[in-house]
């Protein structure tokens, strides 16, 4: 499963003019038209010949059946503004049955289109998933730097002055609170996840980083977002909570990307406990490399971005079959990620530490909870059997265990509740 900050569905082939001869709004949902109806070879008519070489109708008709397929039927498409008709780029609001998502369009001198990409700020348009259990639910929207976050506090059904509370941090990409994206995984893990903390006395609050779901009100773009926003966000969250006076003991629960998240904001927050699930053991640079391995023709394109990036240096040519890792947008976020060590952010924490690990986890292998231990010898290491990075029970053959990522009423791995509670406890 892809686990980056943005998925390009298609970079850009070539630069293009802020002068259209064209009506370029009209050309953009004139293309998107033709995809809604099928007619896809007509879609292409748009493009500029560059564009057309790099695309055949067969493969944008697949992306857009993919489209459909995680986003939801496709109904409309909306312009975000409607008196720059001959801007570039062009953003289109693309609604689907589930998610609201911006389709940015991006023209030559002649109004041809020479690419499109989706970045991931899909806003779902249904209201976020209700406890089944029902536990009493907040909504919750609280200022951070630059906008606002949108999260969902849930309590114990029998809620006691100074119960303690986690504060439960997603991991990477387009994933809500709840965790679901758009991209193919719609586990609850995180909904289930605060369910299982209530039901034993735990309140938790789950939330939408900036940019993902509901928390889309920001001044500034995806393109600006670097690794410390998320850290910055989470202290103010937790400062939030640790302010109100229901609540006693803080705890800070990280989920992959959100493990390292948790880290940097503990070393700021002091939280009762620090809990880091299904969290890298290594920097994101190394788990790339270690990932693209398994790709050979790749790996040396790879590693030379990569290089430049742990410089600090950004490139834009990055070959199309990579702009899902290193697209030039997220670049800076990358750059900053890189920056981060787990190993070395795990060290500073003197607090109790709880590491959590999968044994049939595909994306991140329990070698990695275990280099974590390492690092601090005082946390407490759970290597859970026949657990995934959803959370969820699942074999080690690579097929099956991707179908728990779309089983929304799958349970929690059992084991994982205990060992989680009883550390809490």
């Amino acid at each position: 499963m892809r686990r980056l900050f943005i998925l390009f569905i298609l970079l850009s082939f070539g630069s293009y003019s802020v002068r259209a001869q064209s009506t370029n709004s009209k050309n953009a949902l004139q293309f998107i038209s033709f995809m809604a109806d099928s007619n896809y070879s007509e879609a292409l008519n748009l493009a500029s010949v560059d564009f057309k070489a790099k695309l055949a109708p067969t493969a944008l008709a697949k992306l857009w059946m993919n489209l459909n397929r995680q986003l939801g039927p496709f109904e409309r498409a909306e312009l975000t503004d409607s008196t720059a008709t001959n801007k570039s780029p062009v953003i289109l609001q693309s609604i689907f049955k589930n998610y609201v998502v911006p389709i940015t369009f991006n023209f030559n001198g002649q109004g041809e289109i020479v690419g499109f990409f989706i970045q991931q700020q899909p806003k779902i348009r249904a209201d976020v998933s209700r406890s089944p259990a029902n536990f009493p639910e907040e909504d919750v929207k609280v200022k951070v730097n630059g906008g606002i976050i949108s999260g969902t506090l849930m309590r114990p059904k029998q809620a006691q002055k100074g119960m303690p509370i986690a504060l439960i941090i997603a991991g990477s990409g387009p994933t809500d609170r709840d965790g679901n994206n758009p991209y193919g995984v719609h586990a609850n893990s995180y909904l289930f996840l605060a369910e299982a903390l209530a039901d034993n006395g735990i309140a938790s609050f789950r939330y939408d980083k900036r940019l993902i779901g509901e928390s889309v009100n920001f001044q500034t773009s995806q393109n600006n977002v670097v690794f410390d926003d998320f850290v910055d966000d989470a202290v103010v969250l937790a400062t939030f909570l640790k302010a109100r006076n229901e609540f006693g003991k803080l705890f800070i629960i990280g989920h992959s990307e959100g493990s390292n998240i948790g880290m940097k904001a503990s070393e700021q927050l002091n939280p009762a406990a620090f809990v880091s699930l299904c969290g890298p053991g290594e920097n994101l640079s190394d788990v790339l490399e270690n990932q693209l391995l398994t790709q050979p023709s790749l790996i040396k394109e790879a590693t030379a971005i990569i290089n430049l990036l742990k410089q600090g240096k950004t490139t834009s040519n990055v070959p199309t079959e990579l702009n899902s890792l290193f697209a030039p947008a997220i670049q800076p976020f990358l750059i900053s990620s890189f920056k981060v060590n787990p190993e070395e952010e795990i060290k500073r924490l003197s607090i109790p530490v709880l590491i959590v690990g999968g044994t049939t986890d595909l994306q991140v292998p329990p070698i990695q909870a275990e280099r974590l231990k390492a690092a601090n010898p005082k946390a407490t290491l759970l290597l859970i059997k026949n657990m995934n990075h959803t959370l969820k029970t699942a074999p080690a053959n690579k097929a099956e265990n991707i179908k728990t990522y779309e089983n929304p009423n799958l349970p929690l791995n059992s084991d994982l509740v205990i060992g989680l509670v009883n550390f809490l406890r």
